[in-house]
C-alpha cells in the first residue's frame, strides 16, 4: 500500500477547492495558485520541494493532504525506448501507463479504471475484471510520473487515453482530469495533442461531445458487423450503425476527424468480407481507420487461440480498404520485448502476487 494511503491529493481538488482548504489552513488565497504551479508546473511530489510556499502552512496541509499519491513501482524498457509504467494507487491498486518516443514526438498512453469493464477477448487489461474508476487526480498523475521520466530534451507531445479502462465509464474523472491536463496552468497540454479512445458508448460520447474544449476522439470498433463485433467485444451493447452515428454527430460537433481502431486477429476480423463490411459502413465518412495488428499476449493465446495475422495479410487489408475509398494507418509494434500488450504488465505482476499467496 501506497506510504500515502492516509492522506488525500491535492491533485484531486479543484482550483476553488484548494483555494478554500488554503484559507482553511491559515493561509492566503494567491497561496493556492503557488501550490498548483508546484504541483502542475513543477511535479512536486512533497510540500519540502514547495521552496516559496510558508512553511507554517505545508505543515498543517501535510496531516491530511499530500501534493500526489501514485508512486512508480515498476518500469520495463524496450529496446526502441517505449516504456511501461507500473503505478501503485493510495489504496494498493494497480495501473499501467506508457511513454511512445517517435523522434521528436513523444506520446503517453493513459487510464482511467483499475481494470476494464469491456472484456475485449483479445485485450488483457480486462482479464481480471474492473476493480474501480480513477479519480481525476489519479488520472492527472499518471502525466506527472510520466513527465519526470522523460531524459533531457525530451518533451510531452502527445497523450492518448487508451490504456486500461473505458474513458466514457468516467467522465466523472476523466473530464476534469484533462481540464488540469489541457490548462495553461496546469500541465498546460494542447487539446489538439489529446486523444480519447472509446469502445462505444453513444449517450455518454454525447456528453464528451458537449464539454470544452474540444479534443480528438477514437473509436475502438474492432468490426463492422454486430455479430462478430459481440463476439470481439462481448458487452457491446450497442449497434454498430448507432456507434457510428455518434461518432459523426462528435464530428459536426467538433469538427474533429474521428478514427476507428480495429484490432487485427489473424482469421477473426482481417478476412476480405470483413473488410468490405467496414467500407461499406465508413465510406464518405471523415474518418481514418487506424488498423492495429494484435501483439500477442501468451495467457490470451493460450485460453482462446487468438493471433497476430502476417504482415503480407495486414498489407493486403489496408490496401482493400484504401482501394474502398478509405483513410488507412497502420500502427507500428512498439515494446514488444517488454510486455507490449495494454495490461499485460499489470497481468504478470497480478500473477506473481497471486503464485506467492
Amino acid at each position: 500500500m501506497s506510504a500515502s494511503a492516509s492522506c488525500r491529493p491535492l491533485t484531486d481538488l479543484s482550483e476553488d477547492e484548494l483555494k478554500a482548504l488554503v484559507v482553511e489552513h491559515g493561509g492566503k488565497p494567491f497561496q493556492a495558485r503557488q501550490l498548483s504551479h508546484w504541483i502542475w508546473k513543477h511535479g512536486a511530489e512533497s510540500f519540502g520541494a514547495m521552496r516559496n510556499v510558508p512553511q507554517g502552512l505545508k505543515t498543517s496541509l501535510a496531516d491530511s493532504y499530500a501534493p500526489r499519491t501514485t508512486t512508480l513501482t515498476k518500469a520495463e524498457r524496450s529496446d526502441d525506448g517505449t516504456e511501461k509504467l507500473l503505478l501503485e494507487l493510495r489504496d494498493g491498486e494497480t495501473v499501467e501507463c506508457v511513454i511512445i518516443p517517435d523522434r521528436a514526438r513523444t506520446t503517453l498512453c493513459i487510464s482511467t479504471q483499475v481494470g476494464c469493464p469491456v472484456g475485449c477477448v483479445f485485450c488483457a487489461s480486462g482479464m481480471y475484471g474492473v476493480r474501480r474508476n480513477l479519480t481525476a487526480g489519479e488520472i492527472a498523475e499518471q502525466v506527472l510520473v510520466a513527465r519526470s521520466r522523460l531524459g533531457e530534451g525530451q518533451k510531452l507531445t502527445n497523450l492518448v487515453v487508451m490504456g486500461m479502462g473505458e474513458p466514457m465509464l468516467n467522465l466523472k474523472g476523466l473530464l476534469p482530469a484533462l481540464q488540469r491536463i489541457h490548462d495553461p496552468d496546469g500541465i498546460n497540454l494542447g487539446a489538439r495533442r489529446i486523444t480519447v479512445s472509446t469502445s462505444g458508448y453513444p449517450r455518454q460520447m454525447e456528453r464528451f461531445a458537449a464539454a470544452d474544449p474540444s479534443y480528438n476522439l477514437a473509436v475502438s470498433l474492432h468490426a463492422a458487423d454486430d455479430a462478430l463485433r459481440r463476439e470481439l467485444v462481448p458487452t457491446a451493447a450497442n449497434k454498430v450503425a448507432d456507434i457510428v452515428a455518434a461518432a459523426h454527430a462528435y464530428f459536426g460537433q467538433k469538427g474533429r476527424e474521428v478514427t476507428y481502431e480495429v484490432v487485427l486477429l489473424e482469421g477473426k476480423n482481417d478476412r476480405r468480407a470483413d473488410a468490405n463490411a467496414l467500407i461499406q459502413v465508413l465510406r464518405g465518412m471523415p474518418c481514418t481507420v487506424n488498423l492495429i495488428p494484435w501483439n500477442p499476449v501468451d495467457e490470451i493465446v493460450e485460453l482462446r487461440g487468438l493471433g497476430r495475422p502476417r504482415n503480407a495479410r495486414i498489407d493486403a487489408f489496408a490496401a482493400q480498404l484504401r482501394q474502398g475509398g478509405l483513410n488507412v494507418t497502420v500502427r507500428r509494434q512498439r515494446g514488444a520485448d517488454r510486455s507490449a500488450a495494454c495490461g499485460q504488465l499489470r497481468l504478470r505482476e497480478a500473477q506473481a502476487g497471486d503464485a506467492e499467496g
